[in-house]
């Protein structure tokens, strides 16, 4: 079972964390590997490979954060706040994907916490959120998190009102960011980190 969304805990036999621009290929993977419903559902229309490719370039700017339920190194889950370049507007947008195998393990929940968090301490008063009519376990998670829903033949849009930033959220966030960075590290260390070799290798 799920547990809860707190930093660096796991959720199955994952761990939820920030998701770095240096990650970029892992967050391109996973989009990559969504199937076509999947992906209908993510974007609200059907999208090909060359479409995800330029996503993945462009979600990690100035205006865009990223959250990952990430298992065996790779991206299964993946939650983004878009709207940071304009916090005087003090709204933000919601997406979320969850590849296919990995869903009805508590993995959207955890993202979708994680990413009310961020939002409260950057001052978005205001989430917005759209699915598919047909993607019930999007308008679940909606309503999980009181959103008001509304919409028609074409689309569902849900608002969440976040709150204000507190000294615990900071914190949260803050305990979050530094251990999805030193994980970040101890990833690329294990991925590029080479023993050295000692003495003098044989006929030398």
């Amino acid at each position: 079972m799920a547990r809860s969304s707190k930093a660096g805990t796991t959720t199955g036999h994952g761990e939820v964390r920030r998701l770095w621009p240096a990650e970029r290929d892992l967050f391109k993977a996973h989009l990559l590997r969504l199937d076509e419903v999947t992906r209908r559902e993510r974007f609200g229309t059907a999208v090909n490979d060359d479409f995800l490719e330029n996503y993945a370039v462009t979600t990690f700017g100035v205006g865009g954060l990223v959250y990952a339920y990430i298992e065996d190194g790779a991206v299964r889950g993946a939650a983004e706040l878009r709207g940071l370049e304009d916090i005087m507007a003090q709204t933000g947008e919601a997406a979320f994907s969850v590849e296919r195998d990995w869903r009805r393990r508590g993995i959207g929940g955890t993202l979708f916490g994680r990413l009310i968090t961020a939002a409260r301490n950057r001052s978005i008063r205001t989430l917005y959120m759209t699915c598919l009519p047909e993607n019930a376990a999007m308008r679940r998670l909606a309503r999980k998190f009181e959103a008001d829903l509304a919409g028609g033949y074409a689309d569902v849009e849900g608002v969440i009102a976040t709150g204000g930033p507190t000294p615990f959220t900071i914190l949260d966030e803050a305990l979050d960011t530094a251990r999805g960075f030193a994980a970040m590290a101890l990833s690329f260390q294990r991925r590029f980190w080479r023993p050295a070799l000692f003495g003098r290798s044989a006929g030398a």
